[in-house]
């Protein structure tokens, strides 16, 4: 297929690379910034533009791979619904869920494909997790816990995606950056069930930036299935490993955890009744390949895709919600002073 990246940042480039390894032609690149813009006509050899529609309107592609600044995606996705282009967007969709659903909806309205770019739906943990509530050896779901914790965020401010660090663009450090991950995989495994917010703590005490450097989520649904869902800018920014990434899962029949081994392998601990078995999970590059694969895929072959745009809002509703009940009060929002929360429509 023929596609356009919207916009270097947060992983447009990486996200062309993977559509172009994939057999898919770049045709056409968009980002405002010309620094940004520049490197990526250079990365695909292909014309770029500084408006979504011109891009568009220029080059007619299949497809469009979605990023960008936080507060501006609501508006990528609009001009691909206004011409019925087909759409993968990244995480986490818009700064909140206010500015997205607008447009969710008109999409949904017209019937315009949408999915989402979201890597855990491709591990091997949350196909285990599946099975294992198919076939009942899980039990009953009683408490998931996932953790995401990345290096400094000063990572961020040589390059294009300098404006994560900027509150009213981004919406938010950390939590608005990586909360999304998490909160989807409790949301696929809860269903429609109402969610919650029972306790949040948005942290800044590690580098004392505007943004949270570290946040935790406590949600609750209805039928009792506790989240406790962390995301952070707190891991060592020098060592061999990128970040902290662990899930856990526990069930009334068993429990199952992921986490790194010592050589940095993603590891998966299956603990039931009869014993513990070890597997070894997918890489985070691995899983994003293969998301994004089956969402072009799903365009090629006209089938539904597992997530579309509006299961983003409902992620995003519940990152607003942690979001607001930690700046109920200031022990739970600080303890330096923090951006104001970026302006809702």
């Amino acid at each position: 297929m023929k596609l356009v990246v919207i916009s270097y940042s947060h992983h447009g480039r990486s996200i062309g690379r993977i559509g172009y390894s994939l057999g898919h032609e770049i045709i056409g690149v968009m980002d405002t910034d010309e620094d940004a813009r520049t490197q990526l006509e250079k990365e695909f050899g292909c014309p770029g533009f500084d408006t979504v529609g011109t891009c568009l309107d220029t080059v007619s592609p299949d497809a469009a791979l979605i990023t960008g600044k936080h507060i501006k995606i609501p508006s990528h996705i609009q001009a691909c619904v206004d011409r019925r282009i087909p759409y993968l967007v990244d995480k986490p969709f818009a700064d909140c869920a206010a500015r997205l659903r607008p447009v969710a909806e008109a999409s949904e309205k017209h019937g315009v494909f949408s999915t989402l770019t979201l890597p855990n739906r491709a591990s091997k943990i949350v196909a285990i997790i599946k099975k294992m509530f198919a076939d009942g050896s899980l039990g009953k779901l009683v408490l998931y816990n996932s953790r995401l914790n990345n290096g400094s965020p000063t990572r961020y401010d040589p390059t294009p995606s300098a404006w994560h660090n900027i509150p009213a663009i981004s919406g938010g450090g950390s939590w608005a950056t990586e909360g999304a991950h998490g909160i989807d995989t409790y949301l696929q495994f809860v269903g429609e069930n109402q969610i919650t917010v029972v306790g949040a703590i948005m942290s800044n005490s590690m580098y004392g930036r505007k943004i949270e450097d570290s946040a935790v989520g406590m949600l609750r649904s209805d039928d009792g299935v506790t989240g406790i869902i962390e995301s952070g800018y707190t891991f060592p920014s020098e060592g061999g490993r990128s970040g902290d990434h662990f899930f856990r899962f526990i069930g009334s029949k068993a429990s199952v955890f992921a986490f790194y081994g010592k050589k940095g392998e993603p590891l998966i601990e299956i603990n039931t009744s009869t014993g513990t078995e070890f597997e070894e999970d997918l890489g985070h590059g691995e899983r994003m390949r293969n998301v994004i694969n089956e969402g072009l895929c799903a365009i090629q072959e006209g089938k539904v895709p597992e997530t579309n745009i509006l299961d983003a809002v409902r992620v995003l509703e519940i990152q607003d919600a942690v979001y607001d009940h930690a700046r109920l009060n200031p022990l739970t929002n600080g303890p330096y002073p923090m951006g104001a929360a970026t302006a809702r429509p």
